[in-house]
C-alpha cells in the first residue's frame, strides 16, 4: 500500500465512522479499489479505529470526567446512566460476538456493504418523519432499561458493513423519545466501551499487519483518521439538532450505487 493510500483510507475512515454513513462500507468499497490484501484489510482497519476512538475520547473528555466524578459521589442520575451504558454494551456484544463469523464473511465483499449501505438510507429517510416529534423523554438517566436494551440490539446489527452505527443508534434514540442532543450523546457514550472491546478482541491481529504493511502506513491512517474524525463529529453533533439527519441518507443511496459498480468493475 502506497503513503497516499494511508492517507485516504485514514480520511475516509476518520469522515465516516462518525456520519452516519457506514465507514466499514466505504473502507470495504475503498479497499476493494486499491487491491489491499484481504489479511492485511482488517487488522490495518482496526489501526484507523483506532484513531477514531481517539478521537471519539477527546471529543467527549468532559462529559466522561463529570459523568464519573458525579458516580463516585453517589449521585442516582449518573449511577443510572452508567447502567444503562453497561446494559447497551452488554446486548450489542452479545449480538456483535454472535454476528461475528457472518461479518467476516462479506467484509471484503463491496456487493453485501452496497445492500446494507441501502438498508442505512431507509432508516435514515425515516427521521424525516419524526423530524418534530415531541421529547418523551427529557434526559438520559430517564430512558428506561428496555430502551438501552434496544439500542444495544441497534448498535450490535451495526457490525455489518454499510450499517452505520451511528446513524442506527441515533434514530433509535430518537424514536424511544431522546432530545436530538441527548440521541447524539448517548449514542456516542454508549459506543465507546462497544468499540474499545472490538479494538482489543482484534488486537492481536495488528502485530501481522505491522510487517507487512509497515509502521509509517499505520500512523499515517492513524494520524488522519483521528484528526478527521473530531471534525467529523463536530459537524454531525450541528446536523443531528437542527434536524438534518436524514441529509445522508441520500449519500447512502449514491454510496450504494458506487459500491455495486465497484463491484462488477473491480
Amino acid at each position: 500500500m502506497s503513503l497516499l493510500w494511508a492517507v485516504l483510507f485514514g480520511i475516509i475512515q476518520g469522515a465516516t465512522e462518525f456520519l452516519p454513513v457506514s465507514s466499514s462500507a466505504h473502507l470495504t468499497i475503498f479497499g476493494a479499489i486499491s487491491k489491499i490484501r484481504e489479511e492485511d484489510a482488517l487488522p490495518f482497519f482496526i489501526i484507523l479505529h483506532l484513531g477514531t476512538l481517539l478521537a471519539l475520547l477527546i471529543f467527549f473528555f468532559r462529559d466522561l470526567i463529570d459523568l464519573g466524578k458525579k458516580t463516585t459521589k453517589g449521585e442516582k442520575e449518573s449511577i443510572k446512566t452508567i447502567a444503562l451504558i453497561f446494559l447497551t454494551t452488554v446486548f450489542t456484544g452479545v449480538l456483535g460476538l454472535g454476528l461475528k463469523k457472518y461479518v467476516e464473511k462479506v467484509f471484503v465483499s463491496p456487493l453485501w456493504a452496497s445492500v446494507f449501505l441501502i438498508f442505512t438510507s431507509f432508516i435514515l429517510l425515516g427521521t424525516i418523519f419524526i423530524k418534530n416529534r415531541e421529547v418523551k423523554i427529557d434526559k438520559i438517566a430517564s430512558m428506561s432499561y428496555l430502551s438501552a436494551a434496544l439500542i444495544g440490539i441497534a448498535q450490535g446489527i451495526a457490525v455489518f458493513p454499510g450499517i452505520s452505527r451511528s446513524g442506527i443508534t441515533i434514530v433509535a434514540s430518537l424514536f424511544i423519545g431522546l432530545s436530538k442532543k441527548d440521541a447524539f450523546d448517548y449514542s456516542f457514550l454508549a459506543s465507546i466501551p462497544a468499540i474499545g472491546g472490538a479494538f482489543m478482541l482484534d488486537l492481536k491481529d495488528i502485530a501481522k499487519v505491522t510487517n507487512t504493511l509497515g509502521f509509517e502506513i499505520l500512523l499515517l491512517g492513524f494520524i488522519f483518521a483521528f484528526v478527521t474524525g473530531y471534525f467529523s463529529l463536530e459537524f454531525l453533533k450541528k446536523s443531528v439538532i437542527k434536524g438534518k439527519l436524514h441529509y445522508f441518507g441520500y449519500y447512502t443511496l449514491v454510496a450504494a450505487l458506487f459500491g455495486f459498480a465497484v463491484y462488477y468493475h473491480f
